[in-house]
């Protein structure tokens, strides 16, 4: 690759195949505590991040078990270079000490996304053009590897994208309504309030079918991207014995679920073509079976007894449209709460929205336990343990509820 010199600028133990490795991984704001635990328990030791960032130092099987099994985390990349920059003279000059052969595969162009703040340097295009001059050409229709570039107060921290596809675009995830909840916002409302498959689960406006799906193969013990590739497994330096530890968890993984028994998870929505999405995508995650999916109104769920847990996104302002009257919404969630209390009465209620006075119509009681911003949109959620049910009023309506599509995330 022409205009570079073969050394590694400050980070030289940063190279694909080398012993360490200083990660980022990239969660949605707001979540941070919730992916921090869940690294944790892939025997990863995180350090204290930033807003939607958290970083660690790892070994490659721990960067590839990271990418394979978070459900939370939307993207996982290698710090390669930090350095001060005033100027352009200083951003080639410190740019032209990374081997960009060890991260750019053969026949791959290089891809720069770029955000500054603070700093001398800011016309992200100029930036953008001055590192292909040290690296390697735009891509002219080859495919590209992902370097995200963060210049804070002058302070360049250029990162090689370990994943590729963004890790919340789940490969069994290809049919969506207009305003899909990402998978790893409903991860993150399932680990928020504690549900691991031991008691049922209700979505009774389940879109898409994004949180009935990643609650049984959380419950299952899958990976919630299934088999897919990386873009670290293009790597000059990557490891396939590192990778041979991390793919046997997922074959041990796979032959444990296939004896496991799950609670029942109940999926349902109005909108027909909501509940063909979801049937597809659960067929696409190989998890159908462990499913029942209906098309059906909130009022009609049918009664259970025992524990459980009501977990769903309903539609709420912007989702519904201007026009839309508050007293709907205001019914529709008065209507969901009274259908937990009279037909659910031993499950808890787990709601994201971004009004909590809709949540709190549902049920009074109803305590915020995360929330995140995305979009645009603060979105919270909100969580009644089950046996906390408040006495608010609400009675089973008939079927009149609004249309219904997940969150926009």
């Amino acid at each position: 690759m022409s205009g570079r010199s073969g050394g590694s600028a400050n980070r030289s133990d940063n190279r694909p195949g080398s012993s360490r490795f200083d990660v980022a991984v990239v969660c949605p704001p707001g979540l941070e505590d919730l992916c921090r635990a869940e690294l944790k328990a892939l025997g990863i030791k995180p350090k204290t991040g930033t807003t939607g960032l958290i970083e660690f130092t790892g070994n490659a099987r721990q960067l590839y078990t990271a990418n394979v099994w978070s459900r939370i985390a939307g993207r996982i990349l290698v710090r390669v270079a930090t350095f001060r920059a005033t100027d352009f003279q200083h951003l080639q000059d410190h740019a032209m000490r990374i081997d960009w052969d060890r991260w750019v595969p053969s026949g791959f162009a290089p891809k720069f996304r770029i955000s500054t703040n603070a700093s001398r340097l800011y016309h992200t295009k100029a930036i953008a053009q001055r590192l292909h001059q040290v690296s390697l050409p735009p891509s002219l229709g080859e495919p590209e590897q992902l370097f995200v570039v963060r210049i804070e107060r002058n302070t360049v921290t250029i990162s090689a994208d370990s994943s590729g596809q963004a890790l919340h675009q789940r490969p069994w995830r290809t049919d969506i309504g207009a305003a899909p909840l990402r998978p790893t916002m409903a991860a993150g409302l399932l680990r928020a309030v504690g549900w691991n498959g031991a008691v049922p689960l209700v979505d009774p406006f389940c879109g898409s079918g994004t949180i009935g799906i990643e609650a049984a193969l959380s419950a299952l013990g899958l990976p919630p991207g299934g088999e897919r590739e990386f873009a670290f497994h293009l790597w000059p330096g990557f490891e396939p014995g590192s990778w041979a530890s991390v793919a046997a968890t997922v074959a041990a993984a796979q032959e444990a679920a296939a004896q496991i028994d799950l609670p029942p998870i109940e999926l349902s929505d109005r909108d027909a073509s909501a509940v063909a999405a979801a049937e597809a995508n659960a067929e696409r995650a190989e998890v159908a079976h462990h499913l029942n999916i209906e098309r059906r109104v909130v009022a009609h769920v049918p009664g259970r007894t025992g524990p459980g847990l009501v977990a769903t996104n309903p539609p709420y302002g912007r989702r519904m449209g201007a026009g839309t009257e508050a007293s709907r919404l205001s019914g529709l969630y008065k209507r969901l709460g009274a259908v937990v209390r009279e037909r659910l009465p031993g499950y808890g209620l787990a709601v994201a929205t971004s009004d909590p006075s809709l949540a709190r119509r549902a049920d009074g009681r109803m305590d915020r336990v995360a929330g995140i911003r995305h979009g645009g949109l603060r979105v919270g959620f909100y969580h009644r343990p089950a046996g906390a049910a408040s006495g608010a009023e609400g009675a089973v309506a008939p079927t009149t509820d609004a249309s219904t599509n997940e969150t926009n995330s």
